[in-house]
């Protein structure tokens, strides 16, 4: 491969890249990300081919690098999500209270809209713990369930919320929460 044979990389992706995901995965928990970053990985190791001949196990070079290149990605994004919320929070330009009373209740329509996909004891697990400010060991008692199933409802419930968050919305689970509290509505705090 260091000599530019295209077959002998081939051989080498095939190989490694399946344990590469795995490896990327349990970071980034994305298939998209990680399929990505697994490309740019090999896209890197083929454009400095060359250096290839001073590497006494191709593994670990590979391994090393895709850690670098996950975690530096990690830090971008946690980077940029920290300036958006910055940006989010210092934004003092007078807007119509008209606008961002409509922007508020959008928000909150999105929010019920999600919420509604839920199944009925989730949203109800969901109201007490985020609406109502209950703990988990006071909604457990309210519906005679153990704290850890409502721990379970809450952590599937804020992956439905945030999936749909960045999907359907195309901003960051953390600034979407961060407008919603801005709009006075919901909890600031808003961890499963």
């Amino acid at each position: 491969m260091s000599t530019g044979d295209e077959k002998a990389f081939r051989k080498l992706y095939d190989f490694y890249r399946p344990d590469l995901y795995r490896f990327v995965f349990k970071f980034i928990k994305s298939n998209e990300l990680s399929n990505d970053i697994c490309q740019e990985v090999f896209m890197k190791i083929w454009e400095d081919r060359w250096a290839i001949q001073e590497v006494s196990s191709f593994k670990s070079y590979l391994f090393t690098i895709t850690k670098n290149h996950t975690f530096n990605m990690l830090k971008r994004a946690a980077v940029e999500d920290r300036i958006k919320g910055e940006v989010l929070r210092n934004y003092t330009v007078s807007k119509n209270d008209t606008e961002e009373s409509l922007q508020a209740r959008e928000y909150q329509q999105f929010l019920q809209r999600v919420l509604d996909t839920l199944p009925p004891q989730s949203r109800e697990v969901f109201k007490l713990c985020r609406q109502q400010e209950k703990s988990y060991d006071e909604a457990a008692q309210i519906l005679g369930i153990s704290s850890s199933a409502i721990k379970k409802h809450m952590v599937r419930s804020m992956k439905v919320l945030k999936f749909a968050v960045e999907k359907d919305m195309g901003i960051a689970f953390s600034v979407f929460m961060q407008l919603l509290a801005q709009s006075g509505d919901w909890l600031p705090v808003f961890e499963a």
